[in-house]
């Protein structure tokens, strides 16, 4: 077999990887416009690619759409891991995190909404599921930074950061940047002020 010409563009054949996030943007694309009402031929025709090559990646919608919200909370997690790590004081730290939440899950959120976990945040993490679990690993310092520089006064971790993760429900900034019309940072600002107010009480 003749190897392709220099400029010649690859074939996905023999490039799984590729072939994989292929599809899986599709599904972004489909549930955003469709919901979760759609089948894997119709990924495939979506993706440009083969059914063949698509029932080699998944072997259902289901699997589909696990791997859709397993890349999205990855990658999730991988932003708000680079945000954090910018050095600031702990207030501005929470709102650049925040921040770049809103401004992610604007991107994402009507296709991420459409396949939300049935089990709690707490228990994914305590479970040991991997993107979720480093997701709290990254706002739970947050929040106890917060709590030693006065600027909370609750100090129970594993309720600050559910709070944390409930107000910034991507059906939420989404309903407020595509609804209401708000800037990713009004809605930033709005809902860390509301998680702030909410912190401090004693809990």
């Amino acid at each position: 077999m003749s190897k392709p010409s220099r400029g010649e563009e690859p074939t996905l054949r023999g490039k799984p990887s590729q072939t994989r996030d292929k599809l899986l943007d599709a599904a972004g694309r489909l549930l955003a416009s469709q919901g979760a009402s759609f089948s894997l031929p119709d990924l495939a025709r979506t993706a440009g690619v083969s059914p063949a090559a698509t029932y080699r990646q998944f072997t259902s919608a289901q699997d589909v759409f696990q791997a859709f919200y397993d890349r999205k909370i990855g990658q999730l997690a991988s932003e708000l891991a680079a945000a954090a790590l910018v050095p600031a004081a702990p207030l501005q730290r929470f709102l650049s995190v925040s921040q770049r939440w809103t401004e992610l899950a604007t991107e994402w959120g009507t296709a991420a909404a459409q396949i939300r976990s049935a089990r709690g945040f707490l228990e994914r993490a305590r479970q040991g599921e991997p993107h979720t679990s480093a997701l709290y690993d990254i706002l739970s310092p947050i929040i106890d930074t917060l709590a030693d520089a006065g600027e909370i006064a609750c100090r129970d971790r594993d309720y600050a950061v559910l709070l944390w993760v409930n107000v910034f429900d991507e059906r939420g900034i989404v309903d407020l940047t595509s609804t209401l019309g708000w800037t990713s940072k009004r809605s930033a600002k709005m809902l860390s002020a509301s998680v702030l107010a909410a912190l401090q009480g004693d809990c």
